[in-house]
């Protein structure tokens, strides 16, 4: 939910997304533009953080995490570097696409795909992780269910509580990203995922000023 002044009218509007463009106001029905902002964006993130029931498109489950997706500013501006440089670019797209293909064979997902902004829980602690998806590839969902011998690791970053996962031996479940950007949202999550009784693990990271 996104409200904003209607500058002809000067009511609050409820714009219902996030996204630049010309909208017309319910009220005096005149049209005007909206430019999102960086702010904005963020906090259409916290809003959707969290832990929340679903329906579609897995009823019974819990999504956990955020539905905005900002990794894709980041990976274009990624390989726009590595374009830079031919030989690591083709390395890490046959590395990439390597990894794709030992999912589709049945093998367990990378942790570069299994790196998200949201995946979905139900309380019988069945896990739906929606990977992320490599073009031109499309990649089912990887589905399994917790057991008692899986920990939650937790990363922090400065003190503060930047990702949460579940791993077992080297095998990384999933990694949950993005949780630095609203405290309750953390909370939420670590209490749901506390219902499970797996044995926790704490990873503390430091930044360095260069």
């Amino acid at each position: 939910m996104v409200e904003v002044e209607c500058p002809l009218c000067t009511s609050t509007v409820d714009l219902g997304s996030n996204i630049t463009g010309t909208y017309e106001c319910p009220y005096c029905h005149e049209d005007f533009e909206y430019e999102s902002s960086l702010e904005d964006y963020r906090g259409g993130i916290k809003a959707n953080m969290g832990v929340a029931k679903v329906v579609k498109p897995f009823a019974g489950y819990y999504r956990l995490g955020n539905l905005v997706d900002e990794t894709g500013g980041f990976f274009g501006f990624f390989y726009f570097i590595l374009l830079l440089f031919p030989p690591v670019l083709v390395i890490h797209l046959a590395l990439v696409y390597f990894q794709v293909l030992r999912y589709k064979l049945g093998g367990h997902p990378s942790k570069m795909l299994t790196k998200v902004d949201h995946l979905y829980i139900h309380p019988n602690g069945r896990v739906i992780v929606p990977l992320n998806q490599i073009a031109p590839f499309s990649l089912a969902p990887f589905k399994f269910n917790i057991e008692g011998k899986m920990q939650i690791k937790t990363t922090l970053l400065e003190g503060r509580w930047k990702s949460v996962s579940i791993i077992k031996g080297r095998k990384t479940y999933f990694e949950l990203v993005d949780l630095e950007y609203s405290d309750s949202a953390k909370e939420e999550v670590y209490q749901f995922l506390r219902r499970f009784d797996l044995e926790e693990r704490v990873r503390k990271t430091y930044y360095q000023p260069s």
